[in-house]
């Protein structure tokens, strides 16, 4: 049984309560966020970054401080080797996001897409083929790795960092990635397009 008379026991659950970790995610990054770095690296020969370092600030300026709380780097990098398999961007670890370079589109990608990547790239501008080929017209590559690529990340982000502050395993589910398209869903619409 707890010791200590009810008015000390009250005290202590008030101040526990009244605790600056127990605040909601907006007001925490209202008090503490930190504008993360942006850094590019120049691509691999015959790719490019579809969006700029620019891009990147101006849309994290959009989505505000409770989206980049506890992100410390977002960088543009090179894509890493992955037998070939289209990579976008990767929350690389606590507080760190990549956003890779691609290749110059029209992609050609050999294969079809599902139903679901089909719907999310044409929701994005691109034209889509039956053969695999994915086409990017005007400003659509820069506008989905923004809009659909850093808001997926920033999502698995949020729900990691919520984890690890209330000291619970960051692991990856089916419903993990469910909620950070969620969350991607409500960034995108705070995005200020120019």
């Amino acid at each position: 049984m707890y010791g200590g008379n009810v008015r000390t026991r009250m005290r202590d659950h008030l101040d526990v309560a009244n605790s600056v970790r127990s605040d909601p995610r907006r007001l925490r990054a209202a008090r503490r966020a930190a504008f993360p770095v942006v850094r590019a690296r120049r691509p691999a020969r015959g790719r490019y970054h579809p969006a700029s370092a620019a891009d990147v600030r101006a849309a994290l300026e959009s989505f505000g401080e409770s989206a980049y709380y506890g992100v410390n780097l977002i960088a543009l990098v090179p894509a890493r080797s992955t037998n070939d398999r289209l990579v976008l961007g990767s929350l690389i670890g606590p507080g760190h996001i990549e956003l890779y370079d691609q290749p110059r589109p029209p992609w050609r990608l050999g294969e079809t897409l599902s139903d679901p990547d089909r719907a999310r790239v044409a929701a994005a501008g691109a034209i889509v083929e039956t053969d695999g080929v994915i086409d990017w017209p005007n400003d659509t590559l820069r506008r989905f790795m923004i809009a659909y690529v850093l808001t997926h990340e920033l999502g698995h982000h949020v729900l990691q960092h919520e984890r690890r502050v209330r000291g619970k395993r960051a692991a990856r589910t089916r419903d993990h990635e469910a909620r950070a398209d969620a969350i991607a869903a409500e960034l995108r619409g705070r995005l200020a397009w120019s």
